[in-house]
């Protein structure tokens, strides 16, 4: 081999690019290093609204689906009734009148008024 003579001034170069080398490539490696965890975050971010987007679509279908079905459904059963046999007779005004009382408080109730369900009177605990 090739005597290399080891002056103390070669020897201090050396350190010194072997530690300037070492510093440029660990500074480089943290860049990379750090790049990638903001990448992550983004990819995370991007695939989480990627899922919402995606559960909202499948929710609007579905609710859009059962519109569909629900107006369908209603159609056909004004239908049968419109076709069946007197349903072009008038209904009795008296008859008329109790139905529409009935609707009346049952509105009632659902809107918080009195409640038909409780006893009234004596029986009724405040």
């Amino acid at each position: 081999m090739f005597p290399i003579p080891l002056s103390p001034r070669l020897i201090l170069t050396g350190i010194a690019a072997t530690a300037l080398l070492a510093t440029v490539g660990g500074l480089y490696w943290k860049g990379r290093h750090d790049a990638a965890e903001k990448a992550k975050a983004a990819v995370e971010a991007a695939q989480s609204q990627a899922r919402v987007s995606d559960v909202t679509a499948k929710a609007l279908d579905t609710h859009t689906t059962q519109t569909i079905v629900i107006k369908e459904r209603e159609s056909r059963a004004v239908e049968t009734v419109q076709r069946a046999p007197g349903a072009d007779t008038p209904i009795d005004p008296d008859l008329l009148r109790i139905w529409r009382d009935g609707l009346s408080d049952i509105e009632t109730g659902a809107r918080g008024g009195d409640n038909p369900a409780k006893p009234s009177g004596a029986l009724q605990t405040p």
